[in-house]
């Protein structure tokens, strides 16, 4: 059974990407939270040309950070046209982080809730910075009643 799987984009103004967002990232897995499942890298370059740049094509050095992720997993979901939709969204001379994970925290609880008949209803996601703006708004009026 797999658990929810998630995608997150990330992009950087120029190539200003570095060890310490992987660091956290193989926090995460070693942690048994998630489960790395793709992790692409994408350079749109000044004249707005793009390039998919995947683990296996860069150095030792970054292949060595990423073996905890186990990328040779079977589930590459991302498709080309998909990292294409991506670079046609991004602005020139910058690069991205395209990271498909599965939630492994939330496979006992999905177990659990299909042990017992539940049904999915809806789903969805609220940003931190959503939140942050509607406990800001909330605070505001009651200030002001």
């Amino acid at each position: 059974m797999l658990g929810p799987i998630d995608y997150i984009v990330v992009g950087f103004k120029g190539n200003n990407f570095n060890g310490s967002v992987l660091s956290e990232l193989t926090k995460a897995v070693k942690g048994g939270a998630i489960r790395v499942v793709d992790l692409i890298f994408v350079i749109k370059d000044e004249d707005g040309n793009f390039a998919i740049a995947e683990i296996e094509d860069q150095d030792e050095e970054l292949r060595k950070v990423v073996e905890p992720f186990d990328l040779d997993n079977g589930l590459q979901l991302l498709s080309e046209s998909d990292i294409e939709k991506i670079a046609t969204k991004m602005d020139n001379d910058t690069s991205a982080g395209v990271l498909v994970i599965e939630q492994l925290w939330a496979k006992g609880l999905k177990k659990a809730l299909i042990d017992v008949g539940a049904i999915l209803l809806d789903e969805g996601r609220i940003h931190p910075e959503t939140v942050k703006a509607a406990v800001e708004d909330l605070a505001y009026v009651h200030v002001n009643k």
